[in-house]
């Protein structure tokens, strides 16, 4: 009889439990305006690597602040890299807290940057918070300078678990 009451039970349990998904995700866009310090300088070949220091504002999906450690590799073709992890401080969709976002990106000297971003993880109301997008622009063209991005993307906020 045991038996049968603990089987009872646990199909009970597992049919009245409901999965939580996440719902669709939303679409993210906005400005981000930042100023660069350049520090470190390091020559490789026909490569130039130069460690970054930013400071952003973000503007619209993502309201806030940011700082960012970065490197761009300027290579002798004339092309560009970057990449960076960049801290955000501020609000999206209402709730607030901060995140670390992956950002990349490349262009042609003397042409706008594109790259994508991504969020890697976050903190108290944006704990769950999940996104991804991209990013372009003309960017600061040097150091002590301000530059300007446009971002655009999608997110959406995990479920507990």
């Amino acid at each position: 009889m045991k038996k049968i009451v603990f089987l009872l039970m646990a199909v009970f349990l597992i049919l009245s439990t409901n999965p939580v998904y996440a719902g669709p995700p939303d679409q993210a866009e906005g400005g981000w305006e930042y100023y660069i310090y350049e520090e470190y300088y390091k020559f490789a070949g026909g490569t130039t690597f130069i460690t970054t220091y930013d400071y952003g504002v973000f503007t619209g999906t993502f309201e806030g602040e940011s700082t960012e450690v970065g490197t761009v590799a300027i290579h002798s073709n004339g092309k560009a890299s970057f990449n960076a992890i960049l801290t955000f401080t501020g609000e999206v969709n209402g709730k607030s807290g901060t995140f670390e976002m992956s950002v990349v990106g490349r262009a042609v000297l003397g042409e706008d940057w594109t790259g994508q971003w991504v969020i890697l993880s976050g903190t108290e109301d944006l704990v769950n918070l999940r996104g991804q997008g991209t990013w372009y622009g003309p960017g600061a063209g040097g150091s002590f300078m301000w530059g300007s991005l446009e971002y655009e993307g999608n997110f959406h906020f995990e479920p507990d678990k």
